[in-house]
């Protein structure tokens, strides 16, 4: 026989048949992966406050990141597309604001708790971050997204900008920033890598080695940081 005999041209069937049944089952995985053709956010206007004295806090840095979920074989999905990404600086009473939008999904991938990721710094400050947080059985979520901060006052602890729980806090920045950079949106959030690339030189000069951070996009950064 052409296989070399019927035990072999066995083997060799149950091999194809095995693999078309894995190519199906990961065709379906990769379909139930798939997001929307477009999405709509609702506008977001919220406020940042302090912790300890609820008065407004001006200045924070604002960055929103509608972080899209590519297919993998893991749970976690690809991260290197974003939906939008928007930047804003809160006013004299603490207020910021995205506008809403409609933007199609040209590569299908999913959107998930982080329509959007919100995270805001101010120096001084712990660095606060929010998301939305679906129930498990949350599959199909639809295209019409809008985030839990919406008319939310969200509260910022002041931290000695020398302690260790200040210096972790900033490692949330260089999670963000990462994600931005493999997206190619880095830019989008200038003012937070310029913000957290001077708290990063100041850091340097009074915690000297002791003080780590990887901010993606440092090399971006020009000029001096004003003296604090």
């Amino acid at each position: 026989m052409a296989c070399g005999g019927w035990g072999r041209c066995e083997a060799l069937a149950r091999r194809l048949v095995t693999r078309s049944r894995t190519a199906a089952v990961i065709a379906v995985l990769a379909v139930g992966a798939c997001g929307s053709p477009y999405y709509t956010s609702d506008p977001i206007e919220a406020w940042v406050v302090d912790a300890d004295t609820g008065k407004p806090i001006e200045g924070a840095i604002v960055v929103a990141s509608w972080q899209l979920l590519g297919f993998t074989l893991d749970t976690g999905g690809s991260r290197n597309h974003q939906l939008a990404v928007m930047e804003t600086v809160t006013d004299k009473n603490g207020r910021f604001s995205f506008p809403g939008f409609t933007r199609v999904n040209f590569r299908l991938e999913k959107l998930g708790e982080e329509d959007p990721r919100v995270l805001i710094f101010k120096p001084g400050y712990l660095v606060a971050t929010g998301q939305s947080s679906y129930p498990a059985d949350a599959t199909a979520l639809g295209a019409h997204r809008r985030s839990r901060l919406i008319g939310k006052s969200i509260v910022l602890n002041a931290a000695d900008a020398n302690a260790d729980g200040y210096i972790r806090s900033l490692g949330n920045i260089s999670s963000l920033l990462m994600d931005l950079w493999i997206g190619d949106q880095i830019t989008n959030a200038q003012v937070l890598l310029n913000a957290a690339v001077c708290e990063k030189r100041r850091l340097h000069s009074t915690q000297g080695n002791r003080f780590v951070l990887s901010l993606p996009g440092e090399t971006l950064v020009e000029g001096k940081c004003d003296a604090k």
